[in-house]
Protein backbone atom coordinates (compact mmCIF):
# COMPACT_ATOMS: atom_id res chain seq x y z
CA UNK A 1 0.00 0.00 0.00
CA UNK A 2 1.23 3.48 -0.88
CA UNK A 3 -0.20 6.94 -0.32
CA UNK A 4 -0.68 9.00 -3.47
CA UNK A 5 -2.03 12.01 -1.59
CA UNK A 6 -2.54 13.14 2.00
CA UNK A 7 -4.64 16.16 2.94
CA UNK A 8 -5.58 17.65 6.29
CA UNK A 9 -7.67 20.57 7.48
CA UNK A 10 -7.23 22.12 10.94
CA UNK A 11 -5.03 19.26 12.15
CA UNK A 12 -2.67 20.24 14.99
CA UNK A 13 -0.75 23.38 13.99
CA UNK A 14 -1.56 23.00 10.27
CA UNK A 15 -4.48 25.01 8.90
CA UNK A 16 -4.21 22.68 5.93
CA UNK A 17 -1.64 20.80 3.95
CA UNK A 18 -1.66 18.83 0.71
CA UNK A 19 1.11 16.28 0.43
CA UNK A 20 2.04 14.39 -2.73
CA UNK A 21 4.54 11.86 -1.44
CA UNK A 22 7.02 9.68 -3.23
CA UNK A 23 5.92 6.04 -3.49
CA UNK A 24 9.22 5.12 -1.80
CA UNK A 25 11.06 7.37 0.68
CA UNK A 26 9.91 10.73 2.05
CA UNK A 27 12.04 12.85 4.39
CA UNK A 28 10.49 15.63 6.47
CA UNK A 29 12.84 18.15 8.06
CA UNK A 30 12.20 20.96 10.51
CA UNK A 31 13.11 22.19 13.98
CA UNK A 32 11.44 20.78 17.07
CA UNK A 33 7.87 22.06 17.38
CA UNK A 34 7.56 22.91 13.69
CA UNK A 35 4.91 20.25 13.02
CA UNK A 36 6.86 17.53 11.24
CA UNK A 37 5.69 14.86 13.70
CA UNK A 38 2.08 15.94 13.08
CA UNK A 39 2.44 14.87 9.46
CA UNK A 40 3.21 11.26 10.32
CA UNK A 41 0.65 11.45 13.12
CA UNK A 42 -2.05 12.11 10.50
CA UNK A 43 -1.04 8.96 8.60
CA UNK A 44 -0.95 6.96 11.83
CA UNK A 45 -4.47 8.18 12.62
CA UNK A 46 -5.75 6.60 9.40
CA UNK A 47 -3.98 3.33 10.18
CA UNK A 48 -4.95 3.02 13.85
CA UNK A 49 -7.90 5.33 14.40
CA UNK A 50 -6.04 7.17 17.15
CA UNK A 51 -2.91 9.24 17.73
CA UNK A 52 0.35 7.80 19.05
CA UNK A 53 0.88 10.95 21.12
CA UNK A 54 -0.70 11.61 24.54
CA UNK A 55 -3.91 13.59 24.85
CA UNK A 56 -7.42 13.37 23.46
CA UNK A 57 -8.96 14.23 20.11
CA UNK A 58 -9.48 17.87 21.08
CA UNK A 59 -5.72 18.39 21.07
CA UNK A 60 -5.62 17.30 17.42
CA UNK A 61 -7.90 20.18 16.39
CA UNK A 62 -6.23 23.43 15.35
CA UNK A 63 -6.60 26.27 17.85
CA UNK A 64 -9.95 28.10 17.64
CA UNK A 65 -11.38 25.54 15.19
CA UNK A 66 -14.22 23.10 15.83
CA UNK A 67 -13.11 20.05 13.83
CA UNK A 68 -10.32 18.45 11.84
CA UNK A 69 -10.29 16.23 8.77
CA UNK A 70 -7.63 13.86 7.46
CA UNK A 71 -7.99 12.39 3.97
CA UNK A 72 -5.79 10.16 1.88
CA UNK A 73 -5.83 8.50 -1.50
CA UNK A 74 -3.89 5.25 -1.48
CA UNK A 75 -2.89 2.75 -4.13
CA UNK A 76 -2.68 -0.92 -3.26
CA UNK A 77 0.10 -3.11 -4.60
CA UNK A 78 -2.40 -4.62 -7.08
CA UNK A 79 -3.45 -1.21 -8.40
CA UNK A 80 -6.67 -0.67 -6.42
CA UNK A 81 -7.35 2.98 -5.48
CA UNK A 82 -8.66 3.46 -1.94
CA UNK A 83 -9.91 6.78 -0.57
CA UNK A 84 -10.11 7.17 3.21
CA UNK A 85 -11.20 10.03 5.43
CA UNK A 86 -11.61 10.82 9.12
CA UNK A 87 -13.46 13.83 10.50
CA UNK A 88 -13.62 14.59 14.21
CA UNK A 89 -15.38 17.47 15.97
CA UNK A 90 -14.60 19.08 19.30
CA UNK A 91 -17.80 17.63 20.78
CA UNK A 92 -16.67 14.09 19.97
CA UNK A 93 -18.56 13.35 16.75
CA UNK A 94 -16.60 11.11 14.37
CA UNK A 95 -17.26 10.52 10.69
CA UNK A 96 -15.39 7.83 8.75
CA UNK A 97 -15.42 7.59 4.96
CA UNK A 98 -14.25 4.75 2.73
CA UNK A 99 -14.41 5.31 -1.03
CA UNK A 100 -17.12 7.92 -0.56
CA UNK A 101 -19.29 5.82 1.75
CA UNK A 102 -19.78 6.33 5.47
CA UNK A 103 -18.50 3.45 7.59
CA UNK A 104 -19.00 2.95 11.31
CA UNK A 105 -15.96 0.99 12.46
CA UNK A 106 -12.42 2.29 12.60
CA UNK A 107 -11.28 -1.23 11.78
CA UNK A 108 -12.83 -0.88 8.31
CA UNK A 109 -10.46 2.03 7.63
CA UNK A 110 -7.43 0.65 9.49
CA UNK A 111 -7.48 -2.61 7.54
CA UNK A 112 -6.61 -0.68 4.36
CA UNK A 113 -3.62 1.22 5.81
CA UNK A 114 -1.06 -1.14 7.40
CA UNK A 115 1.18 1.30 9.28
CA UNK A 116 4.39 0.63 11.21
CA UNK A 117 5.72 3.27 13.61
CA UNK A 118 9.21 3.77 15.09
CA UNK A 119 9.64 6.72 17.48
CA UNK A 120 11.73 7.69 20.53
CA UNK A 121 8.99 6.09 22.66
CA UNK A 122 9.00 2.77 20.80
CA UNK A 123 11.54 1.30 23.23
CA UNK A 124 8.62 1.03 25.68
CA UNK A 125 7.52 -1.98 23.63
CA UNK A 126 10.19 -3.88 25.57
CA UNK A 127 10.54 -1.82 28.76
CA UNK A 128 6.85 -1.54 29.67
CA UNK A 129 4.32 -4.17 30.68
CA UNK A 130 2.66 -6.76 28.43
CA UNK A 131 -0.03 -4.46 26.99
CA UNK A 132 2.15 -2.93 24.26
CA UNK A 133 3.53 -6.33 23.30
CA UNK A 134 -0.02 -7.68 22.96
CA UNK A 135 -0.79 -4.70 20.72
CA UNK A 136 2.30 -5.52 18.65
CA UNK A 137 1.19 -9.13 18.20
CA UNK A 138 -2.41 -8.24 17.53
CA UNK A 139 -1.53 -5.68 14.84
CA UNK A 140 0.01 -8.55 12.91
CA UNK A 141 -2.81 -11.00 13.57
CA UNK A 142 -5.44 -8.37 12.66
CA UNK A 143 -3.83 -7.69 9.29
CA UNK A 144 -3.28 -11.31 8.26
CA UNK A 145 -6.23 -13.14 9.91
CA UNK A 146 -9.57 -11.56 9.04
CA UNK A 147 -11.45 -13.53 11.72
CA UNK A 148 -9.36 -12.04 14.53
CA UNK A 149 -11.11 -8.69 14.94
CA UNK A 150 -14.60 -10.13 15.40
CA UNK A 151 -13.24 -12.72 17.84
CA UNK A 152 -11.48 -10.05 19.86
CA UNK A 153 -14.54 -7.77 19.97
CA UNK A 154 -16.73 -10.66 21.15
CA UNK A 155 -14.14 -11.73 23.73
CA UNK A 156 -13.79 -8.19 25.10
CA UNK A 157 -17.56 -7.82 25.46
CA UNK A 158 -17.81 -11.17 27.27
CA UNK A 159 -14.90 -10.22 29.53
CA UNK A 160 -16.62 -6.98 30.53
CA UNK A 161 -19.84 -8.85 31.28
CA UNK A 162 -18.08 -11.42 33.45
CA UNK A 163 -16.03 -8.81 35.31
CA UNK A 164 -19.20 -6.84 36.03
CA UNK A 165 -20.82 -10.03 37.33
CA UNK A 166 -17.79 -10.78 39.52
CA UNK A 167 -17.77 -7.29 41.02
CA UNK A 168 -21.50 -7.38 41.73
CA UNK A 169 -21.31 -10.88 43.30
CA UNK A 170 -23.87 -12.09 40.75
CA UNK A 171 -25.47 -15.48 40.09
CA UNK A 172 -22.81 -18.25 39.81
CA UNK A 173 -24.90 -19.87 37.06
CA UNK A 174 -24.40 -16.76 34.92
CA UNK A 175 -20.70 -16.94 35.69
CA UNK A 176 -20.62 -20.46 34.27
CA UNK A 177 -22.13 -19.13 31.02
CA UNK A 178 -19.58 -16.32 30.68
CA UNK A 179 -16.68 -18.64 31.50
CA UNK A 180 -17.79 -20.91 28.65
CA UNK A 181 -17.96 -17.92 26.28
CA UNK A 182 -14.51 -16.72 27.29
CA UNK A 183 -13.03 -20.21 26.99
CA UNK A 184 -14.37 -20.73 23.46
CA UNK A 185 -13.40 -17.30 22.14
CA UNK A 186 -10.12 -17.18 24.06
CA UNK A 187 -8.93 -20.52 22.69
CA UNK A 188 -9.60 -19.32 19.14
CA UNK A 189 -7.70 -16.07 19.76
CA UNK A 190 -4.80 -17.99 21.26
CA UNK A 191 -4.64 -20.32 18.25
CA UNK A 192 -4.39 -17.33 15.88
CA UNK A 193 -1.70 -15.69 18.01
CA UNK A 194 0.25 -18.95 18.32
CA UNK A 195 0.21 -19.44 14.56
CA UNK A 196 1.30 -15.84 14.02
CA UNK A 197 4.26 -16.09 16.42
CA UNK A 198 5.33 -19.37 14.82
CA UNK A 199 5.27 -17.69 11.40
CA UNK A 200 7.02 -14.47 12.40
CA UNK A 201 9.69 -16.01 14.65
CA UNK A 202 12.20 -16.58 11.85
CA UNK A 203 11.63 -13.04 10.53
CA UNK A 204 12.37 -11.65 14.02
CA UNK A 205 15.52 -13.68 14.62
CA UNK A 206 16.88 -12.82 11.16
CA UNK A 207 16.16 -9.11 11.66
CA UNK A 208 17.62 -9.11 15.18
CA UNK A 209 20.80 -10.77 13.92
CA UNK A 210 21.13 -8.05 11.26
CA UNK A 211 21.17 -5.31 13.94
CA UNK A 212 22.63 -7.28 16.86
CA UNK A 213 24.85 -10.02 15.40
CA UNK A 214 26.23 -11.09 18.80
CA UNK A 215 22.80 -11.53 20.39
CA UNK A 216 20.87 -14.80 20.25
CA UNK A 217 17.19 -13.95 20.68
CA UNK A 218 14.44 -16.38 21.69
CA UNK A 219 10.81 -15.47 20.97
CA UNK A 220 7.77 -17.16 22.48
CA UNK A 221 4.12 -16.54 23.35
CA UNK A 222 3.03 -16.56 26.99
CA UNK A 223 -0.63 -17.31 26.41
CA UNK A 224 -2.12 -15.80 29.58
CA UNK A 225 -2.82 -18.97 31.56
CA UNK A 226 -0.93 -22.12 32.48
CA UNK A 227 0.87 -23.65 29.50
CA UNK A 228 -0.47 -27.04 28.34
CA UNK A 229 -3.76 -26.27 30.08
CA UNK A 230 -7.21 -25.74 28.60
CA UNK A 231 -8.58 -22.23 29.13
CA UNK A 232 -11.90 -23.53 30.45
CA UNK A 233 -10.01 -25.49 33.13
CA UNK A 234 -7.90 -22.45 34.02
CA UNK A 235 -10.99 -20.22 34.33
CA UNK A 236 -12.69 -22.75 36.59
CA UNK A 237 -9.54 -23.20 38.67
CA UNK A 238 -9.27 -19.45 39.30
CA UNK A 239 -12.99 -18.79 39.83
CA UNK A 240 -12.77 -18.24 43.59
CA UNK A 241 -9.84 -15.87 43.26
CA UNK A 242 -11.61 -13.99 40.47
CA UNK A 243 -14.71 -13.58 42.64
CA UNK A 244 -12.57 -12.34 45.50
CA UNK A 245 -10.79 -9.69 43.42
CA UNK A 246 -13.61 -8.86 41.00
CA UNK A 247 -11.86 -9.48 37.69
CA UNK A 248 -10.84 -12.30 35.35
CA UNK A 249 -7.22 -13.19 36.05
CA UNK A 250 -6.51 -15.60 33.18
CA UNK A 251 -7.10 -15.52 29.43
CA UNK A 252 -5.63 -14.02 26.24
CA UNK A 253 -6.07 -10.52 27.70
CA UNK A 254 -3.17 -11.47 30.00
CA UNK A 255 -0.89 -12.76 27.22
CA UNK A 256 2.66 -11.56 26.63
CA UNK A 257 5.36 -11.83 23.97
CA UNK A 258 8.50 -13.13 25.66
CA UNK A 259 11.85 -11.86 24.32
CA UNK A 260 14.69 -13.76 25.96
CA UNK A 261 18.47 -13.81 25.63
CA UNK A 262 20.06 -16.91 27.15
CA UNK A 263 16.81 -17.44 29.03
CA UNK A 264 16.79 -13.92 30.54
CA UNK A 265 14.36 -11.10 29.74
CA UNK A 266 15.96 -8.92 27.04
CA UNK A 267 15.33 -5.70 28.97
CA UNK A 268 17.54 -7.01 31.81
CA UNK A 269 20.43 -7.90 29.48
CA UNK A 270 20.62 -5.28 26.72
CA UNK A 271 21.72 -1.66 26.96
CA UNK A 272 19.21 1.04 26.05
CA UNK A 273 20.90 1.48 22.69
CA UNK A 274 20.65 -2.25 22.02
CA UNK A 275 16.99 -2.22 23.08
CA UNK A 276 16.28 0.45 20.45
CA UNK A 277 17.89 -1.77 17.83
CA UNK A 278 15.83 -4.73 19.02
CA UNK A 279 12.63 -2.70 18.68
CA UNK A 280 13.70 -1.62 15.19
CA UNK A 281 14.28 -5.26 14.28
CA UNK A 282 10.85 -6.26 15.63
CA UNK A 283 9.10 -3.58 13.58
CA UNK A 284 10.99 -4.44 10.41
CA UNK A 285 10.39 -8.16 10.94
CA UNK A 286 6.68 -7.58 11.29
CA UNK A 287 6.67 -5.55 8.08
CA UNK A 288 8.64 -8.28 6.28
CA UNK A 289 6.20 -10.96 7.45
CA UNK A 290 3.26 -8.81 6.30
CA UNK A 291 4.92 -8.39 2.89
CA UNK A 292 5.40 -12.14 2.55
CA UNK A 293 1.96 -13.10 3.83
CA UNK A 294 -0.10 -10.51 1.97
CA UNK A 295 2.14 -9.94 -1.07
CA UNK A 296 1.83 -6.27 -0.19
CA UNK A 297 3.79 -3.66 1.75
CA UNK A 298 3.36 -1.59 4.89
CA UNK A 299 3.74 2.15 5.25
CA UNK A 300 6.63 2.90 7.62
CA UNK A 301 6.62 6.01 9.84
CA UNK A 302 9.84 7.00 11.61
CA UNK A 303 9.99 10.00 13.94
CA UNK A 304 13.29 11.70 14.75
CA UNK A 305 15.53 8.97 13.35
CA UNK A 306 18.80 10.72 14.24
CA UNK A 307 17.97 10.77 17.96
CA UNK A 308 17.24 7.04 17.99
CA UNK A 309 20.02 5.54 15.88
CA UNK A 310 23.64 6.42 15.19
CA UNK A 311 24.65 6.91 11.57
CA UNK A 312 25.77 3.30 11.04
CA UNK A 313 22.46 1.94 12.31
CA UNK A 314 20.49 4.60 10.45
CA UNK A 315 22.14 3.21 7.32
CA UNK A 316 21.20 -0.36 8.31
CA UNK A 317 17.61 0.66 9.05
CA UNK A 318 17.23 2.53 5.76
CA UNK A 319 18.81 -0.36 3.84
CA UNK A 320 16.25 -2.73 5.39
CA UNK A 321 13.40 -0.37 4.45
CA UNK A 322 14.61 -0.16 0.87
CA UNK A 323 14.90 -3.95 0.65
CA UNK A 324 11.31 -4.28 1.90
CA UNK A 325 10.06 -1.82 -0.71
CA UNK A 326 8.02 0.04 1.90
CA UNK A 327 6.83 3.58 1.40
CA UNK A 328 8.39 5.50 4.27
CA UNK A 329 7.92 8.86 5.98
CA UNK A 330 10.91 9.82 8.11
CA UNK A 331 11.35 12.98 10.19
CA UNK A 332 14.63 14.56 11.26
CA UNK A 333 15.70 17.98 12.45
CA UNK A 334 18.43 17.99 9.79
CA UNK A 335 17.28 15.77 6.95
CA UNK A 336 20.20 16.31 4.54
CA UNK A 337 22.63 13.83 6.23
CA UNK A 338 19.85 11.24 6.38
CA UNK A 339 19.07 11.69 2.68
CA UNK A 340 22.62 10.69 1.78
CA UNK A 341 22.08 7.25 3.35
CA UNK A 342 19.52 6.23 0.71
CA UNK A 343 20.49 4.48 -2.51
CA UNK A 344 17.75 6.38 -4.35
CA UNK A 345 17.10 10.02 -3.52
CA UNK A 346 14.12 10.47 -1.18
CA UNK A 347 11.54 13.17 -1.72
CA UNK A 348 12.38 16.03 0.64
CA UNK A 349 9.94 18.22 2.56
CA UNK A 350 10.44 20.97 5.12
CA UNK A 351 8.04 22.17 7.81
CA UNK A 352 8.25 25.62 9.35
CA UNK A 353 5.59 27.42 11.43
CA UNK A 354 2.91 24.95 10.33
CA UNK A 355 3.71 25.33 6.62
CA UNK A 356 4.77 22.26 4.62
CA UNK A 357 6.89 22.77 1.51
CA UNK A 358 8.50 20.31 -0.87
CA UNK A 359 12.17 21.01 -1.37
CA UNK A 360 13.50 21.36 -4.90
CA UNK A 361 15.19 18.21 -6.10
CA UNK A 362 18.81 18.56 -7.15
Amino acid sequence: MRLNALKTNNFRNFKRFDLEPSPSANLIGGVNGSGKTSLIEAIYLLGFGRSFRPGGYKQLINHNESEFTVFCEALSDVGEVVKLGVRRTSDGETQLRLNGDTVHRLSEIARHIPVQLFTPESVELILSGPSLRRQFMDWGVFHVEHSFYELWVAYTKSLKQRNHLLRSKGDPRQDSFWRAQLARLGQDINELRTRYIQEIENFITKSATFFLPDVKLEVSLKQGWEQNSDLSEALEKHTERDRRYGHTSVGPHKADLKLLIDGIDAKLVLSRGQLKLLVASLKLAQAAHYNAKKDSSCIFLVDDITSELDEANQKKFITALEQLGCQSFITAIDSEPVARLFKQNPRMFHVEHGILKQQTEN
